[in-house]
């Protein structure tokens, strides 16, 4: 393991500091830009989302020792370790990455309805067709799962055909943004790690290499 090019664990340490300074604020501006209403009201909430989890995924890299080819099972490992484990569990980390990640990386808006049985990754007991509801409002848990009677969806929803759902996920924008932050700062938090675990400092290094190559 080697922490190369920083010369001590001292300034290895400083830098972090001054990263996830430097990070967070870019994050909370963003965020709050797209929860800002414009004349109509009308907010970006799945610009502010795709913030919030491509953040999440910058830190479980980071964790990981790795900052391409990780992906839902870091993001997991780095929510396990530094997030409350009631409120980000497995189900519905997997449910956020599948569900949302994937489909506003690659096509802006998630499917109205995500049907699980679709996904080899979700290890749920339990098949799902969800849909979703994402809000600004202050929310605990911030991703809360919501599971009914099988259901057609509202006649005011955009469809072809009518589509039927069995589960709704809840998702705060605002407070899982919070929680994200959180899981950086206190005793217990991401940068503490770094702080006191070679293993650690190791990864951020290698991590930082690559954002700033020597």
């Amino acid at each position: 393991m080697t922490i190369a090019p920083f010369v001590s664990d001292k300034e290895l340490v400083s830098f972090a500091g001054s990263f996830f300074k430097d990070r967070v604020g870019s994050f909370r501006k963003d965020v709050a830009i797209c929860l800002t209403g414009n004349a109509e009201r009308n907010h970006a909430y799945f610009p502010a989302l795709i913030t919030c989890i491509g953040f999440l995924d910058l830190l479980s890299g980071l964790y990981a020792g790795r900052l391409e080819g990780h992906g839902l099972s870091d993001l997991k490992l780095y929510s396990a370790r530094f997030m409350n484990a009631a409120d980000y569990d497995p189900l519905r980390l997997e449910i956020l990455y599948l569900a949302f990640r994937h489909k506003l990386a690659h096509l802006s808006f998630p499917y109205l309805v995500f049907d699980t049985s679709t996904k080899h990754e979700y290890s749920g007991h339990k098949q799902r067709r969800v849909t979703w509801t994402v809000q600004a409002t202050k929310r605990k848990p911030s991703i809360e799962l919501i599971d009914y009677s099988p259901a057609l969806l509202m006649k005011k929803s955009l469809r072809p055909w009518p589509v039927s759902y069995d589960c709704r996920v809840r998702i705060s924008v605002r407070s899982f943004q919070i929680d994200i932050v959180k899981s950086i700062y206190g005793s217990a938090g991401f940068l503490s790690y770094i702080k006191s675990d070679a293993t650690a400092q190791s990864r951020f290094a290698k991590c930082m290499r690559v954002l700033y190559p020597p």
